[in-house]
């Protein structure tokens, strides 16, 4: 290769060491991949939830004391469901087999069914303690009439193992804490899977479904391997066809391709180094670099091919579209790298970890894009054809009409405004149910279950005896039974579970059932002597650990909710705490679940990342005036920066109206995405300024030079998010609708908008 004159600039001398060296550029290039993509073999998937909590996390620390004290465990909940009165006996047989094959389940710490519910009565001098249903023999209709009447008159039972009329009959499983199994739970739920499926075929006239923490957090593993294994190959084939189409070149597009890919696989490389398991947030990072990392190299390849059309020789074209836009690019990966390192102020570590891992992707693609690009624009056979895409002249009357429309300022206001009116429609919305669309059994199990037999989301209150001393106490069994009886006044409210309830029932069954039979004994003997009488006869796995700590002192009041959002969740929470304040002081406590946890951690989310996005602001826009040397200039370039997550937040208010953890993290993410057009533009456009051109001049001139790869760039970034919204699990979903808008409001702000304020602003 004949050597190349230095024009003197540091970006013109590298890209010139880079041609000139450039089979060690790419070696080095396949060095660093190679490296980086070994991590893939480390690379596994989480069935576990819990890891969208961060360690400091107040809401869900509550949870976990909760869990130490009553010796919470995981769950599965089966449910047999029929169109008509399950309570005959052929059915109520058969749950009563069901019952007893769900302790076979592996770490099984407990099983509940009205089959095995400890029915109390009294029969002469004696409390009889028995399962409500028979443990063996046929059952005759007149039992299974019992069975019935007792069941569905039970607050204990109703709408909770049993619907009103006996349309849907529960059993629920209660299996070992995860950190003490001897099963993974992805395996625990297909074996309840396969005994959903045999008992379908052993009863075909009813509806077996099957949900629950256990089958919740196997299908948060099966949404993270189903993108993985199907969204990002899509997103893959769809920005190479779009780049095939808007690159008009053979070599460029493989380029374009291999340099993608090699980031996309870096960066799952980079999780399995970081030992990050991958769940649906982080599953879909490959995604999210490849179609980032491709705007840089349209870029430098649409550089090189108008430079060939010009008449230069390869290397030249090579050299000059490397010098180009060097500078630009390093920019907007910096960035970019930057918005998703501003992730790590989540307060969700997987949006923290997605942050990490897409910016050491970024940077991966970046080097790549300056190490193998440019040799393969020189080596690779020069195969041209028609490209999809406007024109240099379409472009140059694009820039005129955007620079003299002065009606466009006028729509930017508006749309401004109306913005702001849609942010205010926005309403939180995380619920680990709802996360799931109807492509996941576990979505429409859950769904049958809440719409035939009970809720599927619990906030649970502790309350401690305090001064009482114990909780059969009767001033503190009267609170907690005045407290349950206004929880089932709530709406939404489906079923509450209390101690009070039970104290009731065994008080009634020692006054022979009877008018004379107490309520809640007056004295705290009484009550204990009926509940220790009651629990000698519970059989092993049935005891009241659940709902009394230790050393009774303190008892748990369970709230099964219905068909219920996050903010439901939120606003039922903040309700009860403060009726409980106002009614209650004595016993007031904290609404405690792992749905209260998980709709919080949305709100508490948001706040966090306002703290990430004012890093990014400062440090992207601390670099844009840097890069463009003008004070003035880089503060105009806030415009397109900054406006198009309102609008696209805004927008999406009046059309969507829910958002959720995926969707607080759009902005931070995606203010350092947009900057990518912005800083081409801006670059371009000054250079021509400082050369004497007049404003429109200038920005005809870079329209037509950099106008083309800013479409092409966008619209590949907006596809490749777009594919995200085909993910079943709404927190992808959100995030790359959310993105996919804002991606296309930013291109029209700097395609429409940024001239306009630059004529305003007399630069």
């Amino acid at each position: 290769m004949p050597p190349l004159p230095d024009s003197g600039s540091w970006s013109d001398r590298l890209a010139r060491l880079l041609v000139r060296h450039h089979l060690l550029a790419l070696l080095l290039g396949g060095v660093l991949v190679l490296v980086s993509v070994l991590g893939v073999l480390r690379v596994g998937y989480t069935a576990d939830n819990r890891v969208y909590f961060g360690e400091r996390n107040a809401d869900y620390q509550a949870f976990e004391r909760l869990g130490d004290i009553y010796a919470l465990s995981e769950t599965v909940l089966f449910a047999f469901v029929g169109d008509t009165d399950l309570c005959t006996p052929p059915v109520l047989e058969g749950l009563r087999d069901f019952t007893a094959e769900a302790w076979l389940l592996p770490d099984v710490l407990r099983v509940d069914s009205i089959a095995n519910f400890q029915h109390s009565e009294s029969r002469g001098d004696e409390i009889i303690v028995e399962p409500l249903i028979p443990e063996d023999g046929a059952l005759s209709v007149a039992q299974a009439q019992r069975i019935k009447r007792i069941a569905e008159t039970s607050d204990e039972l109703v709408n909770r193992l049993i619907s009103p009329g006996c349309r849907a009959l529960g059993v629920s499983v209660n299996l070992v804490p995860e950190g003490n199994a001897t099963v993974s739970r992805t395996e625990v739920a297909r074996i309840a899977r396969g005994l959903q499926a045999d008992w379908q075929d052993r009863l075909p006239g009813l509806r077996i479904h099957v949900s629950g923490t256990v089958i919740g957090d196997a299908a948060i593993s099966a949404a993270a391997e189903r993108d993985t294994r199907l969204l990002v190959p899509a997103g893959f084939a769809c920005v190479s066809v779009l780049m095939a189409l808007g690159l008009g070149t053979f070599s460029g597009w493989l380029g374009t391709t291999l340099v993608t890919l090699g980031g996309a696989l870096a960066t799952l490389g980079f999780a399995g180094w970081l030992g990050i398991a991958l769940i649906p947030a982080t599953a879909v990072s490959p995604l999210a670099v490849m179609v980032l990392v491709s705007a840089s190299c349209v870029h430098v390849v649409l550089g090189w091919t108008r430079r060939i059309a010009e008449g230069q020789d390869r290397t030249a074209a090579t050299v000059a579209a490397v010098e180009e836009n060097l500078a630009a690019i390093t920019v907007t990966n910096l960035t970019t790298a930057i918005g998703f390192l501003c992730l790590n102020f989540s307060e969700s570590p997987p949006l923290a970890q997605m942050g990490t891992i897409v910016s050491l992707g970024i940077v991966v693609g970046w080097l790549l894009t300056v190490l193998a690009l440019p040799t393969i624009l020189l080596r690779l056979p020069d195969l041209r054809f028609r490209p999809l895409r406007l024109s240099p002249a379409a472009l140059e009357r694009l820039a005129g009409f955007a620079l003299n429309q002065r009606g466009i300022l006028t729509v930017f206001v508006l749309l401004f405004v109306v913005s702001l009116a849609g942010l205010a429609q926005i309403r939180f919305n995380d619920s680990p149910l709802k996360y799931f669309d109807e492509s996941f059994a576990f979505r429409t199990d859950s769904d049958a279950i809440e719409a035939a037999l009970t809720g599927i989301e619990s906030v649970q209150f502790s309350l401690d005896s305090g001064a009482e001393g114990s909780v059969f106490a009767p001033a503190f069994l009267n609170r907690v039974d005045r407290f349950a009886t206004w929880l089932r006044q709530q709406d939404d409210v489906v079923f509450v579970g209390s101690l009070s309830d039970i104290v009731k029932r065994l008080n009634h069954t020692l006054g022979d059932g009877g008018p004379g039979g107490h309520d809640i004994a007056p004295t705290q003997a009484a009550n204990a002597q009926a509940m220790m009488l009651y629990e000698l006869s519970l059989p092993a796995g049935l005891d009241m650990n659940q709902m009394l700590n230790i050393d009774r002192t303190q008892t748990r009041v369970v709230v099964l909710l219905r068909d219920v959002d996050g903010q439901a969740i939120v606003d039922f929470a903040d309700t009860a705490e403060a009726w409980l304040r106002a009614n209650e002081p004595a016993i007031a406590t904290q609404a405690v679940g792992f749905g209260v946890a998980f709709s919080k951690l949305t709100q508490r989310n948001n706040r966090a990342m306002v703290y990430g996005m004012l890093t990014v602001l400062v440090l992207v826009s601390g670099l844009m005036i840097l890069t463009l040397r003008d004070l003035r200039l880089g503060l105009v370039s806030l415009v397109p920066n900054v406006l198009p997550a309102i609008f696209g937040f805004g927008l999406w208010g009046w059309f969507v109206g829910e958002v959720n953890l995926g969707s607080t993290v759009v902005t931070t993410m995606t203010f350092g995405i947009v900057v990518d057009d912005t800083v081409h533009i801006l670059t371009h456009y000054r250079r021509r300024r400082r050369h004497g051109l007049e404003r429109e001049e200038a920005l005809r001139q870079t329209f037509r030079t950099v106008g083309a790869a800013v479409m092409v760039s966008s619209v590949a970034i907006f596809s490749g998010f777009a594919v995200m919204t085909q993910s079943g699990f709404a927190l992808n979903q959100h995030m790359g609708g959310l993105t996919a808008l804002v991606i296309v409001l930013a291109l029209l702000t700097d395609l429409l908008l940024l001239p306009a304020v630059l004529r305003r602003t007399n630069q």
